[in-house]
């Protein structure tokens, strides 16, 4: 048995949830889902949808006015198009003829049409168009021209005018543009925190492969400030297109009809993004406490020791001190390596009776990859 209007006592057409999905306000969406959901064609009835479980939509509850129900102007009949009752009735008094219908065959001929999405209907509205046409030359005395057979619309027995249409058109749900563009706005933001952390990471990248890092964390040190005004902007911006951003969806596009599900997966992949950012751009400030910090010591031998103090060049966080201090402790006759990474020195406790040469301990510091110079002062 069909499903009634539960006002109108009156069976209803079908109509696809992308439909209700594109057109009815975000606080009914919840509803949607599950039911089969019938349009209500009768002009005097508030209802615009029902359900068979007696649920209902009304047009308050529609983001468009649907012309059908409308008394008063503008009467909705193209949404597609932008056509209404009087725009055709004006076109009619104007030049005793109607173009609307083949100007609809020419832009659905050409792919524009997207009923499912705009017309609260769900269908074709070349039926629709082609009463009111009917209806304008009667009222007005005047001769109705023929009416081509293909431009009757599903509505008045012909074809479906948006078929082809609808066959070629993007899956339901999806903003393309929008989506994508969030996405590539978080993953850029991520990348700009690795490179403002770079003057960090990239020296120990290049020593554990065996390169040098010599002036790496210095060039990177220089353009960190940049990257880092870089990282929360794009962050911004991928916030903006996750929460505000309302794409303006062409005729034909499913933009308008919003995939809860993937909307709730990218929001969540940027507050990830936001994590990582955050970890990463200021990984140089933490990553001391992350770090054993007791000096690096050689193989203890016993014997008399003496201290020699190096100057530093070009470390920017405290990992820089590991690799300096490694490379210091494998020199024949160092006891122990301390660098004092605030101020830029370390303090070496070498073998008295056998202590390297001063050439040997700037070497090691310049194979961790940054320079050095014995003393206190440069």
């Amino acid at each position: 048995m069909p499903a009634l209007c539960p006002v109108a006592g009156k069976p209803g057409r079908r109509v696809p949830e992308v439909t209700l999905r594109s057109l009815i306000r975000s606080d009914r969406l919840s509803e949607v889902e599950g039911r089969e959901w019938f349009y209500c064609d009768l002009p005097d009835c508030d209802v615009v949808y029902f359900a068979s479980d007696g649920r209902t939509v009304l047009k308050n509850d529609i983001q468009v006015r649907v012309g059908a129900k409308e008394k008063t102007s503008p009467r909705m009949v193209c949404y597609c198009f932008g056509h209404t009752a009087e725009s055709i009735r004006e076109e009619i008094e104007r030049t005793s003829q109607s173009s609307v219908a083949a100007s609809i065959a020419a832009k659905v001929k050409a792919g524009e049409c997207s009923c499912e999405t705009m017309n609260p209907k769900g269908t074709c509205c070349l039926g629709d168009v082609n009463k009111v046409v009917k209806d304008a030359f009667v009222s007005l005395g005047g001769n109705q021209p023929g009416l081509a057979p293909n431009l009757l619309g599903r509505d008045r027995g012909g074809h479906d005018c948006c078929a082809a249409r609808r066959e070629d058109a993007p899956a339901a749900g999806k903003s393309p543009r929008v989506e994508r563009a969030g996405l590539l706005a978080a993953g850029a933001s991520v990348v700009s925190a690795i490179m403002a952390s770079a003057c960090c990471c990239l020296p120990l990248l290049l020593v554990a492969f065996g390169a040098s890092a010599a002036g790496a964390s210095a060039a990177f040190e220089r353009v960190r400030p940049f990257f880092l005004a870089l990282a929360p902007l794009f962050l911004g911006l991928g916030f903006y297109m996750a929460y505000f951003r309302k794409e303006a969806c062409a005729p034909g596009s499913a933009c308008a009809v919003p995939n809860r599900k993937l909307k709730r997966f990218n929001r969540a992949m940027l507050w990830v993004a936001t994590a990582v950012v955050a970890a990463v751009a200021f990984f140089p400030n933490y990553v001391g406490l992350l770090l054993r910090r007791e000096p690096v010591a050689a193989a203890e031998t016993g014997g008399p020791t003496e201290t020699v103090t190096l100057r530093i060049d070009g470390m920017t966080c405290e990992s820089c001190a590991v690799h300096v201090e490694s490379e210091l402790a494998s020199v024949p006759g160092v006891r122990r390596a301390s660098v004092i990474y605030s101020e830029g020195r370390v303090i070496v406790t070498v073998d008295a009776t056998h202590p390297p040469d001063a050439a040997s301990l700037v070497s090691a510091v310049g194979k961790a990859g940054y320079r050095a110079h014995i003393g206190e002062d440069k």
